[in-house]
């Protein structure tokens, strides 16, 4: 065990988060008859995560966003957003900082988690079934089918975190997707991530997370998905290569 790392603010912060999260949900599902699910869901989850990170002395930025086009930024045209994974934290937070509003391709065993498969299940995310190949590629397409609709995505095409850091080679599923349906991957970099939780522990150290989002990849610049993902892979990869030096919190 990492002695260095701290105890009692990560311990107080998952229980009173723990009593939060229950709140946020009931309130998304008390919310959903006069709202709809998926608006009463971005009403309260942004909020949720925002002070549960600040709770744990999380310092999040979000770089590279004016840099997209303005049908990208404003919602006119879907994408696919892609990126590295190294911590628990990555699907809240990106998607809470995301202004976009996507929605996650997740594996179909987090719908059976309690309050958080059941706020995500509100939500209309995308479940994607790993262990039966044929309904995974009618998943696939009905994802594919709500992003020409217009919804825009994320994904973590590593398909798993990563326990050091480092850049895990990316599965073809997303980018398939992206293909299929004709819009932009959209790559960014989480720096932060495994030093804040890396994978393993619970003990939260609090400090900078920073998400910066890269140059959009047109599918009709690629022969086909597999070029697609090469290209988006390599793109993640320069983005964490940017000089990166996260300064901690003290433990508590």
């Amino acid at each position: 065990m990492d002695t260095t790392r701290p105890i009692l603010r990560p311990l107080l912060v998952w229980i009173l988060g723990g009593v939060a999260l229950a709140l946020s949900v009931g309130l998304c599902f008390m919310l959903a008859p006069f709202m709809g699910g998926r608006r009463a869901f971005w009403w309260v989850a942004p909020w949720y995560v925002r002070g549960t990170a600040r709770a744990f002395g999380i310092h999040c930025s979000f770089e590279g966003w004016e840099e997209l086009p303005e049908d990208l930024r404003d919602g006119r045209r879907p994408g696919v957003f892609i990126g590295n994974h190294t911590s628990h934290f990555d699907p809240p937070l990106v998607i809470s900082t995301l202004p976009c509003h996507p929605v996650f391709v997740a594996k179909r065993e987090l719908a059976r988690v309690p309050f958080v498969g059941w706020v995500i299940w509100l939500a209309d995310f995308i479940f994607i079934d790993r262990g039966d190949r044929q309904a995974a590629l009618s998943s696939l397409e009905r994802a594919a089918q709500r992003i020409r609709s217009g919804q825009s995505i994320v994904a973590f095409p590593e398909g798993t975190r990563s326990r050091d850091g480092r850049l895990l080679p990316f599965k073809k599923g997303a980018f398939a997707l992206a293909f299929s349906a004709g819009v932009p991957v959209v790559p960014f970099a989480i720096h932060g991530g495994p030093e804040i939780l890396p994978k393993g522990t619970w003990r939260v150290q609090g400090g900078p997370y920073r998400i910066t989002v890269g140059t959009p990849l047109e599918p009709d610049d690629y022969p086909d998905a597999e070029a697609l993902r090469l290209a988006a892979e390599a793109a993640v990869r320069a983005l964490l290569e940017v000089g990166w030096a996260p300064r901690f919190s003290s433990p508590l």
